[in-house]
């Protein structure tokens, strides 16, 4: 995953970690809980700042954490720091690429929160992507991760307009933050839309673009098929509903196919 202009933007996981929107996820909770339902170490994939690895390693759980960003790790490093020694021994941090990397070590659990996956926007990308999940995947392990359930109402308002989802607030710093979303254009054929989130920062203008893929939830379940993959459960949130048409979210727990977690 080419890491987005957000590498460009100036103490952006300062911003990313002031975002509303990310603070109130339910995802937490849910991501902790099959970390410790997990007998054995956590990768997880995208690690950011640390919104949900450092949870993780709060609980109890040995976690390690890649990142293509080494802004975001920068940041997560600095909240590490001001955690217990328990706790700061329980995580290591890595730089790289979720397509391909090799940490030289298998995980009972390896998770990819907040829609990585959806970063991915090639079929060869999202297949080096599983392969690499794959390789890193303890015998018996399992593979969980989150993607948006797709609302085809909302992918035809590729208006170009700026929402704002972050009304103005100050940040500890002195300075304001405010932020807004737009949806510059929809790639049907790719199922892509091309997203800018556009960051007002105390008078300074700053767009992180990046593309989306969306993904059916039957084209999902061929993917990993395709990779190897034998789906266990699909939720519909992280309450751990059941999928349905209007679910807002995709949560899967899948292992490799013929190893299944006991």
């Amino acid at each position: 995953m080419t890491p987005s202009s957000y590498e460009a933007i100036p103490d952006f996981g300062l911003l990313y970690d002031s975002v509303p929107l990310y603070a109130a996820r339910k995802d937490i909770g849910f991501y902790v809980a099959e970390a410790t339902a997990t007998r054995g170490a956590v990768l997880e994939l995208g690690c950011g700042t640390g919104r949900i690895l450092l949870p993780i390693a709060r609980a109890g759980r040995t976690v390690v954490g890649l990142d293509a960003s080494a802004q975001m790790l920068a940041r997560c490093r600095d909240k590490l720091a001001a955690e217990p020694e328990q706790v700061r021994a329980r995580v290591a941090l890595h730089e790289g690429d979720a397509r391909d990397f090799d940490l030289g070590a298998q995980y009972a659990l390896v998770i990819a929160p907040f829609r990585i996956v959806q970063h991915l926007t090639t079929i060869e990308d999202q297949l080096r992507f599983l392969a690499a999940v794959r390789r890193h995947l303890a015998p018996g392990g399992r593979f969980v991760f989150d993607v948006f359930n797709p609302n085809f109402t909302a992918l035809t308002r590729a208006d170009g307009v700026e929402h704002e989802d972050t009304p103005e607030q100050p940040l500890l710093d002195g300075r304001v933050l405010r932020r807004a979303a737009r949806v510059a254009r929809v790639r049907w054929l790719d199922q892509v839309s091309e997203i800018e989130l556009v960051y007002y920062l105390s008078g300074q203008r700053y767009v992180q673009a990046f593309d989306m893929r969306r993904y059916l939830h039957a084209e999902l379940r061929h993917l990993l098929a395709r990779a190897s993959f034998r789906v266990r459960e699909t939720y519909g949130d992280f309450a751990r509903s059941p999928l349905v048409d209007d679910s807002p979210e995709q949560v899967v727990c899948a292992e490799v196919e013929g190893v299944r977690t006991p």
